[in-house]
């Protein structure tokens, strides 16, 4: 039997298990207050495996080309400084190559007043038990398998710690990079963002892919907005095609707490972003804005819950898909209301563009509703372009490939216009330019 076909025979659990072996063991594992958090995580993963089709929530995203390669854990790389991708002027900078935090390239220092922002490796370098109870403290109560994973694995992060009232006078920009050299690695950033009572703060997570190579990026978020606390969240994915996105986004609002979601996803072979939003008290509110654009083969998929567990909650959701050639976007957006969430006031929106035969869109608005006094909308459409806007354009005389190119730009980017970062929204106006400028 091949080396080949026996790794293919081991399941995902075997496979995972002798790479976290390898990772930890020795002198690593003694000095990690983590180690058995980890092995938990692991073991948890292991019995769970990856999702399968089976499964509702993934029934049309398959995870089998992901289930059928082994990653090993990504090593600390160079890549160049002001790389091309970053986005200029977009606030205090984080850089994570390869998962693990480049100093050199990132401007943290001095901390801002009312603000403690350092990366978990720095953290764990100090106190590696403070770190194993932070973890465990600011996790979900019940995981997914690939959130287990995360955990088991994850070298790095960014812990971004506000104080009451506190109020950064600019954004903290977290970019996730792959180095030109990685392949066949995985990298498990997590990211923790606590923002105390009457706090606000804007953060933007920035994924760029390597230019070649497979990757596999296996993302956690975890954000507790606090009462009377605003956190304004950007998620810009732009992983090379050839590799795999898996990213987890949860969110905890107290009462009167805003949080806004502004989720992008353009790269990846393969992506997948689970957002999940509790509204735990009254007046809490979740904006979530997104769009998916699928080319080539892409597969992009945004599954998103906002769970109203307290009466007098809002939430307004806006997602729009634009697949072209064979691309194949997904969203499925679910909002729940609890028994006791009176006064609730839910509405979602999905509206996707397809440009070509080929292209497809898989779109599933789900309410569930156990209270009486609310009011719940949501509404899906999918289509082509505009034949009669098509036909005003080329009036005016754009051909139709200039014209085509404009409209679907402009169906976009009326998610891009309504961000209030100017920097990132100047940023993805003209990646949006790039992407559909000529159009046949």
């Amino acid at each position: 039997m091949s080396v080949a076909t026996l790794q293919e025979s081991r399941s995902a659990g075997e496979r995972y298990r002798a790479a976290f072996d390898e990772r930890w063991r020795g002198n690593d594992a003694p000095n990690d207050a983590l180690i058995d958090l980890r092995r938990a995580a692991l073991e948890r993963f292991a019995a769970a495996g990856f999702p399968t089709q089976r499964q509702e929530d993934w029934k049309y995203t398959n995870l089998r080309r992901l289930e059928a390669r082994t990653f090993a854990p990504a090593t600390p790389a160079a890549v160049s400084a002001n790389d091309p991708r970053w986005i200029a002027n977009a606030g205090t900078r984080i850089v994570l190559v390869n998962g693990h935090c480049m100093p050199g390239l990132s401007t943290i220092e001095p901390q801002l007043p009312g603000m403690t922002l350092l990366t978990l490796k720095q953290w764990l370098e100090r106190d590696p038990a403070a770190v194993a109870a932070f973890i465990a403290q600011t996790s979900r109560a019940q995981p997914s398998a690939l959130e287990d994973f995360n955990l088991a694995f994850f070298e790095d992060g960014v812990v971004l710690d506000l104080a009451a009232s506190a109020t950064p006078d600019q954004p903290i920009y977290i970019v996730h990079q792959w180095s030109d050299g990685a392949a066949q690695v995985m990298s498990n950033p997590r990211v923790v963002v606590r923002a105390a009572a009457n706090s606000r703060c804007i953060v933007i997570e920035h994924f760029i892919g390597a230019t070649a190579g497979e990757s596999f990026t296996n993302a956690v978020c975890e954000i507790d907005v606090a009462a009377g606390a605003s956190v304004e969240h950007y998620r810009i994915q732009q992983e090379s095609t050839r590799g795999f996105h898996i990213g987890h986004v949860n969110v905890r609002v107290q009462q009167n707490g805003r949080y806004a979601s502004h989720d992008i996803a353009l790269g990846a072979s393969l992506a997948r972003v689970n957002l999940s939003t509790t509204l735990q008290g009254s007046g809490a509110h979740a904006a979530l804005n997104g769009l998916l654009a699928p080319l080539g083969t892409q597969h992009l998929d945004a599954h998103t819950t906002i769970d109203h567990a307290a009466p007098h909650t809002t939430s307004d959701e806006n997602y729009r898909g634009v697949a072209g050639e064979r691309g194949r976007g997904v969203f499925n957006g679910k909002v729940i209301v609890r028994p006791g969430a009176q006064k609730t006031d839910a509405r979602q929106s999905s509206r996707n563009l397809l440009l070509n035969p080929g292209a497809e869109i898989d779109t599933k608005p789900e309410l569930e509703i156990y209270a009486n006094d609310v009011k719940c909308s949501h509404g899906a459409t999918t289509g082509q372009l505009d034949a009669a806007a098509l036909f005003y354009l080329r009036s005016r005389g754009l051909d139709e490939a200039a014209a085509r190119a404009l409209l679907i730009r402009a169906f976009a980017e009326s998610i891009v216009t309504s961000l209030g970062s100017p920097a990132v929204r100047s940023y993805l106006e003209q990646l949006l330019h790039e992407r559909y400028k000529v159009i046949a």
